[in-house]
């Protein structure tokens, strides 16, 4: 992977965790009863397993990138991504450390030396249910609950986010399934999540190592 790719791969990971873990968060005093709906739905899942699916669009060279894996989400670890297509990686994210490890390489980021040191520290704030820092930094232009499906537009209310991307759109059932990002130059990019469960619960001796590495 080269260190363009792994840039993109890094801002991937930052920045859809920094929706789910948004959508994840425990805000059960959210003004807004339909978001209290879907807090309240996805906080019942602290371990979520799924497959993945990334489209990233680049306008200016008028091309998308595809990439495809799995995904695994615990509350009390982070999220590991298993990067399986165009090449094989493995994206750990701790509340200390940023790894990528294939079979040849292995690199980390300091989340507190980092560029986007902040935010980590907001994806953070968002898995422990920070709502202050939810409300200092996102404004919610809408939000919508049904049984049969939710859907949540975002927008960078803080100066960094606003550098970052312009709106973040999710939707999804029981699950989230769906997040699009919207970011400057006309660039996006949307992850597809399907067969999602929450089973097995209890990580592999493989994720626990895989997560030691970034303790």
């Amino acid at each position: 992977m080269t260190s363009i790719n792994l840039q993109r791969a890094v801002w991937l990971v930052l920045a859809a965790m920094l929706s789910l873990t948004m959508l994840l968060s425990q805000a059960v005093h959210a003004q807004n009863p339909q978001l209290r709906q879907i807090f309240s739905q996805l906080a019942e899942t602290p371990t979520v397993r799924a497959n993945f699916e990334q489209q990233k669009k680049l306008a200016s060279m008028n091309k998308t990138f595809v990439s495809k894996g799995t995904v695994l989400f615990s509350k009390s670890q982070g999220v590991i991504w298993k990067i399986q297509n165009p090449v094989k990686a493995d994206l750990i994210v701790t509340p200390r450390k940023l790894v990528q490890k294939t079979q040849r390489t292995y690199s980390q980021i300091e989340i507190d030396k980092s560029p986007y040191g902040s935010v980590a520290t907001m994806f953070l704030q968002l898995m422990s249910g920070n709502e202050a820092a939810i409300a200092k930094n996102f404004n919610v232009v809408s939000a919508s609950y049904s049984p049969a499906q939710w859907n949540v537009t975002l927008t960078p209310k803080s100066s960094l986010f606003k550098k970052l991307f312009v709106r973040v759109d999710a939707q999804g059932q029981r699950y989230v399934d769906r997040i699009v990002i919207r970011e400057k130059a006309n660039n996006s990019t949307t992850i597809r999540f399907s067969q999602q469960t929450t089973q097995p619960q209890t990580l592999t001796a493989e994720e626990n190592a895989l997560f030691q590495l970034a303790k």
